[in-house]
């Protein structure tokens, strides 16, 4: 099964390639991961070519997982693999996040579409997929992903604007 998710805001900016940079600035990746309550980002991967820009990082919650999962990971905390695309030419970062939990049975996978929107205007379209390969549940924990996704998009939103601010 999947669940299927889309969200546009448009950022006060001077270029989509100012907000696309800024998903790969590890000072901007610090100010979210606060936010978000993660911990830990590694690189896992980097490269970069005149085509696109590869990152891989592995980050870990900081909040503790419910008493009924902490058995199924280790050290009670989840963690997960982020792994960012950015096509250059598309103005697109791909992206696919895979939690360190049930053999990659859970994944989300979605891209960040920029594009001027007017003078300082960048608009933004972050649209994709959430799928839990686990029978009778798989639905339900799905919704419930894409929902937390729903409720901290205002938080990630304002944060990534209130960094882009300091920067100009």
């Amino acid at each position: 099964m999947t669940t299927s998710f889309r969200f546009e805001h448009t950022f006060r900016a001077p270029s989509p390639e100012t907000v696309l940079r800024a998903y790969f600035n590890p000072d901007h990746l610090a100010a979210q991961d606060k936010v978000a309550e993660l911990t830990g980002r590694e690189v896992v991967e980097e490269r970069e070519d005149d085509a696109v820009k590869v990152m891989t990082w592995k980050v870990t919650s900081q909040k503790p997982l419910p008493l009924f999962a902490r058995a199924f990971v280790d050290g009670g905390r989840l963690s997960y693999k982020e792994a960012m695309t950015w096509r250059k030419a598309d103005g697109e970062i791909d992206l696919a996040i895979t939690p360190q939990i049930l053999n990659g049975r859970v994944q989300l996978t979605a891209v960040y579409k920029l594009t001027s929107a007017g003078e300082n205007q960048v608009k933004r379209t972050y649209s994709g997929n959430v799928s839990v390969d686990i029978r009778l549940v798989g639905g339900k924990i799905e919704r419930s992903v894409v929902q937390a996704i729903e409720d901290g998009i205002p938080l990630m939103f304002q944060c990534t604007q209130d960094w882009l601010a300091k920067q100009a």
